[in-house]
C-alpha cells in the first residue's frame, strides 16, 4: 500500500489523567496511550514478539494503541491521549540527519580510504505550514512562544499569557484504516519549535509556519499497526477537530 497525502492528517495530542492499575482494573475506552509506567509483575501492557529476538517490550514513555477492555495491573499506568486534527495545517516537512565520525589510523592509509563509525544520534527537524487561523488553540499556543498573548473573551474578562518555550506533542498519520487486517502509519513527534513565521500579504491567505526540531527525551516514534479483527470501528482515536 503506497498511500497519498490526503490519507493523512497532523493532529496535537492533549494528554489526559493517567489510568492506574490494579486487581480488576480495565480500559474503557480504545485509542492512543502514553505509558507513565510498566508492571514489574504480570503487566497487562502488550510483550514483544517473541520471535523479534533484537527488539524490547514496551516501556515508560512509549506510546502505543490500547484496546477497550485491556486489563492494567498493579504498577502499569496509562495516559490516555487525545487527538485533534490542526485546524490551520496546509503540509508538513521532515527531515533527519546522522553524523559520521572519522576513526581513521595509519592502519587505513594502505586502503587509501577513511574509516568512519556512526553516530549515535540522529537529528530530526522539518517546518509545518499552514494559515492564519484565529480560532486554533494551538496556533495560540506556538504564538505564544514568541510573543505575550492577551485574550479577551466577550465576557468582560482579559487573560494574558506571557512567553514561553514548551513541548509541543504532535502526531501525523500518513495512513489510517478501519478495515481489519490492513495497515495503519502513525508518527508520534514532540517538538521544540525554532522560529516561526506569520506574514500579512496585502492579499491571498495569510500563511503561518514554524520550523522545529523533534524532542528525543519525550520517545518519538514510527508505528506502524495492524487493524485487529473484531475491533470496533467508533473506538477512533480522532476526538474532532480542533
Amino acid at each position: 500500500m503506497r498511500p497519498t497525502g490526503k490519507e493523512g492528517y497532523l493532529y496535537g495530542v492533549q494528554f489526559g489523567t493517567a489510568v492506574t492499575g490494579g486487581p480488576d482494573v480495565k480500559l474503557t475506552k480504545s485509542g492512543w496511550y502514553k505509558i507513565k509506567s510498566r508492571g514489574a509483575d504480570g503487566s497487562g501492557i502488550p510483550q514483544k514478539d517473541p520471535k523479534r529476538e533484537n527488539d524490547r517490550d514496551l516501556r515508560e514513555g512509549d506510546v502505543y494503541w490500547a484496546e477497550a477492555g485491556q486489563k492494567l495491573a498493579t504498577g502499569d499506568a496509562l495516559i490516555p491521549m487525545t487527538l485533534k486534527k490542526l485546524s490551520f495545517t496546509t503540509d508538513v516537512s521532515a527531515a533527519a540527519q546522522g553524523q559520521a565520525i572519522d576513526v581513521s589510523t595509519q592502519l587505513d592509509v594502505e586502503t587509501g580510504a577513511r574509516a568512519f563509525e556512526p553516530s549515535a544520534f540522529k537529528e530530526q527537524s522539518g517546518s509545518i505550514n499552514g494559515l492564519v487561523d484565529v480560532d486554533s488553540e494551538e496556533q495560540r499556543l506556538l504564538a505564544n512562544e514568541f510573543s505575550q498573548v492577551n485574550v479577551q473573551d466577550g465576557s468582560g474578562h482579559v487573560s494574558v499569557s506571557a512567553s514561553g518555550s514548551r513541548v509541543h506533542h504532535l502526531m501525523i498519520s500518513y495512513r489510517e484504516s478501519r478495515t481489519p487486517g490492513e495497515t495503519e502509519m502513525w508518527r508520534y513527534f514532540p517538538v521544540i519549535v525554532e522560529s516561526f513565521q506569520m506574514d500579512k500579504p496585502i492579499d491571498g491567505a495569510v500563511p503561518f509556519n514554524f520550523n522545529y526540531k523533534v524532542d528525543g527525551k519525550s520517545r518519538p516514534a514510527i508505528i506502524y499497526r495492524t487493524i485487529p479483527e473484531g475491533e470496533i470501528p467508533a473506538a477512533n482515536p480522532l476526538d474532532g477537530d480542533e
